[in-house]
């Protein structure tokens, strides 16, 4: 009896010793019995947490549109000197949003190119390529689907989510918690309008979870000045179902151009209305950013005030935007620095 007691001790002793060792631990493996590396004694951050921290990290980037002009199609010297401009913002935007009318656009598919390729080698000058997030304006649709094919090609190095028939004029893409919309207001065939096909897309790449909702295209939903009626406005029944998405997606903010000019107005239930037999009843107040030169002639005209916060101001300009603690801070500066507007939602 004294023999097994002494047995049993020694053999415990020897699985003690072998598991404070650090080499390694004895699981049971379905009656097999196997050994595992022990664990490392480095600290591994939970991947969940480093997530959330990157998602509430703030960042800053910057938007503008309309740079057409008589040199090879832009306007080199405000272009420029926008850019100038820019470099000198503290802290630096980590990337740009561009909604259309890049370049004065042509006819043909040879002289389109030639012109994006001339924004894109002058643009590039300043910051590199994969800064910059383009759209399709109703200048490079001059050319027709030649103009989204040769878009596609100049700027292939953009990196998002594409629907596809558009030549990647159409995509979305994710910074954080915030979720970026570019959309086609000037696709063939599509013209004043964003197509049914890019609001089911819309609707099928919605996140609930995101906690700013982003859309860029050029041509205003709610024109104030030179291109009422030349907009969106064209087509009110789908201009509304457009608006009807950005209401009802969580904190919506809309960006364009096509009009000269730097604008803001909000839109809410005052522009509720009832289009062949179909009420439209938007709840929340969304702004429309109109962000319409940095290069292309200045716009005057001011015809449609409803609901403007900042009427048409004709100057070069770009605008930054600030998401940081669930907030979006916007400041507009024209050329030399002064400030144009400046709100938060």
């Amino acid at each position: 009896m004294g023999k097994k007691i002494l047995i049993l001790l020694l053999l415990f002793a020897t699985i003690i010793s072998f598991v404070s060792c650090g080499t390694g631990r004895l699981i049971d493996n379905g009656g097999k019995i196997s050994q595992v590396p022990a664990p490392s004694n480095r600290f591994i951050p939970s991947q969940n947490i480093n997530t959330e921290k990157e998602k509430d990290a703030p960042f800053r980037f910057v938007v503008m549109a309309d740079s057409r002009g008589s040199d090879k199609g832009i306007n080199t010297k405000a272009i420029s000197k926008t850019f100038e401009s820019i470099k000198k913002i503290d802290p630096q935007p980590q990337f740009a949003v561009m909604p259309g009318d890049l370049v004065g656009g042509a006819e043909s598919y040879s002289e389109i190119k030639a012109q994006l390729l001339n924004f894109k080698n002058t643009v590039t000058k300043y910051y590199p390529i994969d800064f910059f997030y383009p759209g399709f304006g109703n200048h490079e649709a001059s050319a027709g689907t030649d103009g989204e094919l040769a878009f596609e090609e100049v700027f292939s190095e953009i990196k998002a989510n594409f629907l596809e028939g558009y030549h990647n004029t159409v995509y979305y893409f994710d910074k954080n918690d915030t979720r970026f919309y570019m959309l086609n207001s000037n696709h063939p065939g599509e013209g004043h309008i964003i197509s049914d096909a890019q609001l089911n897309w819309i609707k099928a790449n919605t996140d609930t979870n995101k906690k700013h909702n982003l859309y860029f295209f050029h041509e205003p939903a709610f024109p104030s000045g030179s291109h009422v009626g030349s907009s969106l406005d064209a087509n009110q029944l789908q201009r509304d179902k457009f608006w009807e998405i950005i209401d009802q997606s969580v904190n919506p903010i809309a960006f364009c151009g096509h009009e000269h000019n730097y604008t803001r107005r909000h839109i809410n239930s005052d522009f509720n209305e009832t289009i062949n037999g179909r009420a439209f009843k938007f709840s929340k107040l969304v702004y429309q950013v109109t962000t319409g030169t940095f290069g292309a002639p200045v716009y005057k005209d001011y015809t449609d005030k409803k609901n403007v916060d900042v009427p048409p101001i004709p100057e070069y300009h770009f605008t930054v935007i600030d998401i940081s603690n669930n907030k979006i801070q916007i400041t507009v500066y024209n050329l030399d620095g002064k400030v144009l507007d400046q709100f938060e939602q």
